[in-house]
C-alpha cells in the first residue's frame, strides 16, 4: 500500500502542489488563525470544542478533491487541477453540513455512554470517501458496508490519523523551540504540515476503504 500511495503522489505531484498552494495552505492558515483568535478572546466559551470542530472541518472539507484524484488515478483516468477545485466547491457545503450535524450529535452523545459519539466519529471520518455517490442514502449505505467489514479497525485508523497529526505537530514545535517564534510562524508551519500530510492520509484511506475503485491496489 505504501508503494501505491507513493505512485499516486508521484504521478500527480504537479496537480497536488498546485492544489496545496491554492486551497490547502490558505484554508488551513485561515482555520488555525481562527482557532488562535478564539483562544485569545476571553468571552468565547468552550474554545477547545470550537478548535476541535475547526480542525475536523479542515480535514473533511479538503478530503473530497484528493479522494477524487485518487479514485481517478486508481481507474487510470486523468485528473486536472481545475477538476479538484470544482470537486472542492461542489462538496464544501455538503461536507460542512454533515460535519456540523454529526459533530453536534457526537458532542451530545457523550452523555450517553459515548456510543453516538463513536458512531458520529466514524461517519465524519468515512463520509468524504463516498462523495462520488449520487445521493446521501447511497453514501451511508457505503459507510455501513465499511463498518460491517472493518469493525474496530476503523477506530484504529482514526486513532492513527489523530496520533500522526499530533506527532508531526509536536515534533515541529520541538524543532522550533530554540528560535524566536510567534503565532504566525506556528500557524504557517501547521498549514505547511497539512499540505504535506493530508494527501498521503487521504490516499491511504481511499485505497483501504474504497478497494472497489481499483482491484490491484491495496493488495
Amino acid at each position: 500500500m505504501v508503494r501505491d500511495i507513493s505512485d499516486i503522489f508521484n504521478r500527480n505531484i504537479v496537480t497536488i502542489l498546485l492544489f496545496n498552494l491554492v486551497l490547502v495552505i490558505p484554508i488551513s492558515f485561515f482555520i488555525f488563525t481562527a482557532i488562535q483568535y478564539f483562544y485569545m478572546v476571553d468571552t468565547v466559551e468552550m474554545d477547545n470544542l470550537i478548535a476541535l470542530f475547526l480542525i475536523i472541518i479542515n480535514f473533511t472539507a479538503l478530503f473530497p478533491p484528493f479522494f477524487y484524484l485518487a479514485s481517478q488515478d486508481l481507474q487510470d483516468q486523468p485528473c486536472k487541477f481545475i477538476d479538484m477545485v470544482k470537486v472542492f466547491f461542489r462538496n464544501f457545503g455538503y461536507m460542512s453540513f454533515i460535519t456540523i450535524l454529526f459533530f453536534m450529535t457526537g458532542a451530545l452523545g457523550s452523555f450517553f455512554l459515548f456510543i453516538p459519539t463513536v458512531l458520529s466519529m466514524i461517519v465524519i471520518f468515512l463520509i468524504p470517501l463516498f462523495t462520488d455517490k449520487n445521493n446521501m442514502r447511497d453514501a451511508f449505505k457505503g459507510i455501513w458496508n465499511v463498518m460491517k467489514k472493518e469493525h474496530i479497525l476503523i477506530l484504529l485508523d482514526i486513532f492513527i490519523v489523530l496520533s500522526l497529526n499530533l506527532l508531526v505537530w509536536s515534533g515541529s514545535l520541538y524543532l522550533l523551540a530554540g528560535f524566536e517564534n510567534n503565532s504566525l510562524v506556528y500557524i504557517t508551519i501547521r498549514a505547511l504540515l497539512n499540505a504535506l500530510c493530508f494527501p498521503l492520509i487521504y490516499f491511504y484511506l481511499t485505497i483501504k476503504y474504497r478497494d472497489d475503485l481499483g482491484e490491484v491496489y491495496g493488495k
